[in-house]
Order: structure tokens, then C-alpha cells, then sequence
């Protein structure tokens, strides 16, 4: 399973969404591959720490579960990685969900002003978390950005727009 935003973004060095990134699913393909890049890179260091053994309850037990159950293809390979006997494959395609969702996340909360960046992916995530019940809501991005106190790490600078990045 390739993961969101990986496969394109070294082929081509256009900024588009990721269409053709692995992106599950018609419903995801507004997410930018720069943007599903960098959401990788914090969830895998952040589980380069911690280990993969939580990965799978911190989607369930956040509210990354609404959004799963509420796509056909992420709740097929949610179910197909939680049946798997490899870890490695199981693993991926966790992260590969994983990656989706704080991806969505980061682009309805304005983080970092991604969504000032790209005001149709945050209007596209916006809409699909905007059915969600907002009450209690446990942001999957707010538990990779802020770890269990006593962890020192600088996460947050991950996600970071930097003005003098090259874009073609």
C-alpha cells in the first residue's frame, strides 16, 4: 500500500493534490501531496519513539474512527491491517490512514496556515469533518503534536510552511 502523498512527490515536482499519491479513495485526492508528506514524516517519527503498537487504538479511540467508518475504502483497509498477520504491511497501512486523517485535520484547523495555503482542500476537509460532532472532539493531529508530558521534541516544526521553500 503506498502512502499518502510518498510515491509522486520525488517522481514530480509539481505542488498538485494528491491525486495519483495514493491518496484512498476519490474523497481524499484534494489533499496536498507537500502537505500528506510532511503529516508522514511527524506520524513516523512520532512512532519511531513510542513504537506502532498504539497506532491502531489512537485511530479508534480518537475520532479518527468517525471518519473511518464514514469512508468505504479507509474502513476496508482499517479492517484489512487490523486482520493482518505482517506487521510491516499492517503497520503501513495505518500510517497510511493515519496520514489521511491528520492530514484532513491540519487542513480544516488552519494549522500552520495550510488552509490559507489551499483554501479548496480546506474547504473539501472542512466538509467532511464538518458532519462530525464537534463537542469532545479528540483531534488525531493533537495527539502526535502534543506526546505525554516529559517528552521533550519539537513535532510541530514538522508540519511548518517555510516562505523560502521552492515550489514548481
Amino acid at each position: 500500500m503506498p502512502p499518502v502523498g510518498e510515491t509522486s512527490a520525488k517522481a514530480s515536482p509539481n505542488p498538485a493534490p494528491a491525486a495519483d499519491a495514493g491518496a484512498p479513495g476519490p474523497s481524499f485526492r484534494f489533499i496536498p501531496r507537500e502537505l500528506a508528506v510532511k503529516c508522514r514524516r511527524l506520524i513516523e517519527s512520532y512512532h519511531a519513539i513510542y513504537g506502532y503498537v498504539g497506532l491502531p487504538d489512537m485511530l479508534w479511540l480518537s475520532d479518527a474512527r468517525d471518519i473511518i467508518e464514514r469512508d468505504r475504502e479507509l474502513t476496508r483497509i482499517f479492517n484489512r491491517a487490523a486482520r493482518s498477520r505482517a506487521a510491516k504491511r499492517a503497520n503501513d497501512s495505518f500510517l497510511h490512514i493515519a496520514t489521511t486523517i491528520v492530514s484532513l485535520e491540519v487542513l480544516a484547523r488552519d494549522f500552520s496556515s495550510w488552509g490559507k495555503r489551499f483554501p479548496a482542500a480546506k474547504r473539501e476537509a472542512e466538509t467532511l469533518l464538518g458532519g462530525l460532532p464537534q463537542l469532545r472532539r479528540t483531534w488525531l493531529m493533537d495527539l502526535y503534536l502534543f506526546p505525554p508530558l516529559g517528552v521533550r521534541r519539537k513535532l510541530g516544526d514538522t508540519l511548518a510552511f517555510y516562505p523560502t521553500e521552492t515550489h514548481m
